[in-house]
């Protein structure tokens, strides 16, 4: 009997396994056209730190969606700092950040919107040994989990947009070294690219819908016999 019990619950567990498969997706891939530094960050008093790109002119050069690529669009980025800047091992300095984004084909998030989205415990990390100003670089990024990560679109399903997710940004050509003023990052600028993936929302495989209704009759066979 226990056998059979056990038999009967690997069956239910690898139909849901088959079930639950998810495929990770590079929805987006971005960056700036300009030379200049677009990004704007900016410490407030040695409290917080607000990271901000407005109407930045972007090339699309990866899509998942018809859209022919590459193709010219509009970034807009607004964060803020959620905890205090740390440094770790001497070099490197993490701090979280929530915000949002928005990809758009019109400037101030009109237009078709590829891709926007929020985004809670982000970290902003980097190195304040990576090279002389200008030939520092740092990272934006979450991903669901262990943050928030949740994205919608026009052109992208719903089904594409499943979870876990993950956006980052890349800061390249900062102005200034990282560091920390007070308690948070210090102010620098500059400039951008980035990417955002997802998991689909698998659909159900036909294996796993004959494991797990193999899985539930076995088991309430078992019920049965053991109810007489």
């Amino acid at each position: 009997m226990r056998k059979l019990a056990l038999l009967a619950m690997t069956a239910s567990f690898l139909g849901l396994s088959a079930i639950a498969q998810a495929a990770p997706t590079t929805i987006i891939t971005f960056a700036q056209d300009a030379t200049n530094n677009t990004i704007f960050v900016t410490a407030n008093g040695g409290m917080s730190t607000t990271v901000t790109g407005m109407n930045v002119a972007v090339t699309v050069s990866g899509y998942a969606d018809s859209t022919p690529v590459p193709f010219d669009a509009f970034l807009n980025l607004t964060a803020t700092s959620t905890g205090a800047a740390s440094l770790v091992m001497g070099t490197d300095i993490f701090q979280p950040f929530a915000g949002t984004f928005t990809i758009t084909s019109g400037p101030g998030g009109t237009g078709i919107n590829y891709l926007s989205g929020s985004f809670a415990d982000i970290a902003l990390a980097g190195s304040r040994l990576a090279g002389p100003a200008g030939g520092f670089q740092t990272s934006l990024v979450a991903s669901q989990p262990p943050g928030s990560v949740s994205f919608t679109s026009d052109q992208i399903p719903a089904s594409q947009l499943g979870d876990p997710s993950s956006v980052g940004f890349t800061f390249t050509a900062l102005s200034e070294a990282l560091g920390i003023c007070g308690s948070t990052i210090c102010s620098f600028t500059a400039s951008v690219s980035g990417n955002a993936s997802a998991s689909e929302v698998a659909v159900p495989a036909p294996e796993g819908l004959v494991f797990l209704g193999i899985g539930l009759l076995g088991l309430a066979a078992i019920r049965r016999k053991v109810v007489a």
